[in-house]
């Protein structure tokens, strides 16, 4: 796993979810019976493989199974802006506000350098839309981000297999 999921969604992503990590997903709060609507988050493929543009946000309820689906693009929330900035990368080249999947050493994070703030805000917006548990806990470091637009909806037929 070089996506080295754990430690994003527990450590790099500042949501404020309580939940657990299986595999390359978070879960909020931990799947259990008779919780209710439970929070599935994921990063989502682009066209090219192993490259990944965002995080995706499924809504599931446990007897109903995708209740809704959205995507938050790392673009949208100019979550890589400053390391394309550094690296030259400009909107509509290869790589821009991507992270890839490909063997990495231990020390490095293919989401290294991004600031996750707006995307923070977002991943809380759609967790309070559907009720799932906010802790009070574990305040927030540094300024809140300015709001930004909705998530672009995705369709659950277009969601690929793994």
């Amino acid at each position: 796993m070089s996506l080295h999921a754990k430690q994003f969604f527990t450590s790099a992503l500042p949501h404020q979810l309580d939940g657990l990590v299986i595999g390359e997903v978070f879960y909020a709060p931990a799947p259990e019976p008779d919780l209710g609507i439970w929070l599935r988050i994921d990063f989502y493929e682009t066209i090219r493989q192993h490259t990944y543009g965002g995080l995706r946000l499924t809504a599931i309820h446990p007897d109903k199974g995708q209740i809704d689906a959205v995507a938050l693009s790392f673009a949208d929330h100019c979550t890589f802006r400053a390391r394309d900035l550094h690296n030259g990368t400009r909107p509509g080249t290869s790589g821009y506000a991507t992270i890839r999947d490909f063997p990495h050493d231990e020390e490095h994070r293919p989401w290294a350098g991004g600031d996750f703030t707006a995307l923070a805000d977002a991943v809380h917006r759609y967790a309070r839309i559907w009720g799932i548990p906010i802790p009070e806990h574990g305040g927030r470091t540094g300024p809140r981000a300015a709001p930004v637009a909705a998530p672009s909806r995705i369709r659950a037929a277009t969601a690929r297999a793994r």
